[in-house]
C-alpha cells in the first residue's frame, strides 16, 4: 500500500553507485613509469597527462577527485514523492472548477456528514442513557465514518478540510497560486454552509426528526447540548486546539486513502482516524455548520453570530493549521519538497530550502488572510452589527433566516471577486490528469 519509488528519482543518492566519483586521478610528467625503468608497461585508467611541475621534476602528483555533494534530503523514501505529486496534482485540479461546481460538489460533503452525524447522535443519545456513554462513543466511532468521509472520497464530493493538506500541497509544490486556493477554499465553503443550514432546516423543522414521534426529547435534547457546549461553554483555546487534532485526524484519513488503489483498504485507512475524532470529541468546521444550524432550529440559546464568532472562527483556524502544517507540509518535507517547475517536471533530486522558506511564507499569509476574510469577516458583521441592529440579544434562540443568508452572499461574493478579479488573466499550465 505504500505505492512504488518515485520513478523520476529511481536513485536518491546517485554516488553511492558511480564509484568513479571516488577513484583518485594520477597526473604525472612520465606517462609510464614502470615501462621506463625497463619492466613492463602497466597501464592505469585513472592516470592524466599532466605537464611537470618545473623542469626537473619527475615525481607524479596524485589528486582526488572531490565526491559530489550528498543530497540533503532521501527524497524517495516509502514511495512519498508519487503521493506527493498525486495530491498536489488533485488539488490544482480541484482550484479550476467554476463556482457552481465548487457549491454544489461542496454541499455534497456536508449532506453526507450531516447525514453520519445525525446516525451518531441518535446511536449516542440512546445508548448513553439505557447503557453507557463508553458505548454510546464506541458505537459513533464505528458508524460515523461510513456515511462521512468514505463518501466523499468514493462517492466524489469536496471536503475543504481535506482540501486544507491537498490544495496546501499544490501551494507548498508552487503548482497553484495563493489566489486559486483562496478562491477554492471559499467556494467549497460556500456549498458547506448552504447545505448545513438547509439540511438543519430539512431534518429538524421541516422532518421534525428528532423531537417528533418515534424519538422525543431525548433526541431533540441531545442536540441542543451538543450545539450550546459547542459556543457557549467551551473557549476559544479549547476549540482552537480540539480543531487541529480533528483536522489532523481527518487528513490523515485523505492521505491514507490516496496511499492505495485498493477499495477496501481505502475504506479501512478512512475509518479508523476519522471515527476517532468524532468519537473523541474534536472540533470540524464543516461538521459545526450543521450541528450548530440544526441546534438553533432545534431551539439552542444562541445566535447565529455567536454560532460563527464563538465557534468557527478558531475552530477554522485550528482545522487549517492542523491539515496544512501537521500534514501537508510534514510529508511536503520528508517526500523531498517536491516543486513543480513546467508540464511533467518538477525539481531533481529535491526541493531546495529556498522553496521551503517560500512555502511557509505562502501557507501562513493564505492561512491568515483566509480565516479573517471569512470566518471572523462574518462572524464579526453578525454579531456585533446585524444583530444589533435587529435587536437580536446574545445567548438567545432567533433562528431567522436572514443572517444565514448574508453569510451565504458574502461567502459567495468573496469567492467571485477572487475568481474574476485576482486571478491570471492567462492560465499558465494545464490541468493535469488526475
Amino acid at each position: 500500500m505504500s505505492g512504488n519509488i518515485d520513478k523520476e528519482i529511481s536513485d536518491p543518492l546517485p554516488h553511492l553507485s558511480d564509484s568513479r566519483s571516488y577513484i583518485p586521478k594520477v597526473t604525472s610528467s612520465n606517462p609510464n613509469p614502470t615501462a621506463a625503468s625497463g619492466g613492463p608497461a602497466v597501464t592505469n585508467p585513472t592516470t592524466t597527462l599532466s605537464p611537470p611541475s618545473s623542469p626537473g621534476s619527475e615525481q607524479g602528483t596524485i589528486h582526488e577527485e572531490a565526491p559530489p555533494p550528498p543530497p540533503r534530503l532521501l527524497a524517495g523514501i516509502f514511495g512519498l514523492p508519487d503521493t506527493l505529486k498525486t495530491l498536489s496534482n488533485l488539488g490544482l485540479a480541484k482550484c479550476k472548477v467554476n463556482p457552481a461546481q465548487g457549491i454544489l460538489m461542496g454541499w455534497q460533503a456536508m449532506a453526507y456528514l450531516a447525514f453520519a452525524a445525525l446516525f451518531a447522535f441518535v446511536i449516542m443519545a440512546a445508548v448513553s442513557a439505557d447503557l453507557s456513554p463508553g458505548l454510546g462513543r464506541f458505537l459513533m466511532w464505528v458508524v460515523f465514518p461510513g456515511t462521512a468521509l468514505v463518501a466523499v472520497i468514493i462517492f466524489g464530493a469536496n471536503l475543504v478540510t481535506g482540501d486544507y493538506m491537498t490544495s496546501g500541497i499544490s501551494l507548498m509544490s508552487r503548482q497553484a497560486k495563493w489566489r486559486e486556493v483562496f478562491y477554492q477554499w471559499s467556494i467549497t465553503h460556500s456549498g458547506h454552509w448552504i447545505a448545513g443550514v438547509v439540511l438543519g432546516w430539512m431534518i429538524i423543522v421541516g422532518a421534525n426528526q428528532l423531537a417528533g414521534p418515534g424519538l422525543g426529547p431525548l433526541f431533540s435534547g441531545f442536540l441542543v447540548g451538543v450545539g450550546e457546549t459547542k459556543v457557549l461553554t467551551l473557549t476559544w483555546d479549547e476549540l482552537f486546539w480540539r480543531a487541529i487534532f480533528a483536522n489532523w485526524m481527518v487528513t490523515m484519513a485523505v492521505w491514507g486513502a490516496f496511499r492505495t488503489q485498493e477499495v477496501i483498504a481505502k475504506i479501512l485507512l478512512i475509518s479508523f482516524p476519522l471515527g476517532t475524532f468524532f468519537a473523541v470529541g474534536f472540533e470540524h468546521s464543516i461538521v459545526n455548520h450543521w450541528v450548530l444550524s440544526a441546534a438553533i432550529f432545534q431551539g439552542a440559546e444562541y445566535t447565529w453570530g455567536e454560532a460563527w464568532w464563538k465557534n468557527l472562527v478558531p475552530v477554522t483556524l485550528g482545522n487549517i493549521i492542523g491539515a496544512t502544517f501537521f500534514m501537508g507540509m510534514v510529508y511536503w518535507y520528508t517526500g523531498g519538497m517536491q516543486t513543480w517547475l513546467s508540464s511533467e517536471k518538477w525539481r531533481q533530486p529535491h526541493g531546495t530550502y529556498r522553496d521551503l522558506a517560500r512555502a511557509f511564507k505562502d501557507t501562513i499569509s493564505l492561512m491568515i488572510i483566509f480565516t479573517a476574510v471569512t470566518p471572523a469577516a462574518i462572524g464579526a458583521i453578525l454579531l456585533f452589527v446585524i444583530e444589533p441592529a435587529m435587536g437580536i440579544l446574545p445567548g438567545t434562540s432567533n433562528p431567522n433566516w436572514i443572517e444565514p443568508i448574508i453569510a451565504i452572499g458574502w461567502f459567495v461574493g468573496i469567492s467571485l471577486i477572487v475568481k474574476w478579479f485576482l486571478w491570471p488573466r492567462r492560465p499558465w499550465y494545464k490541468i493535469p490528469a488526475t
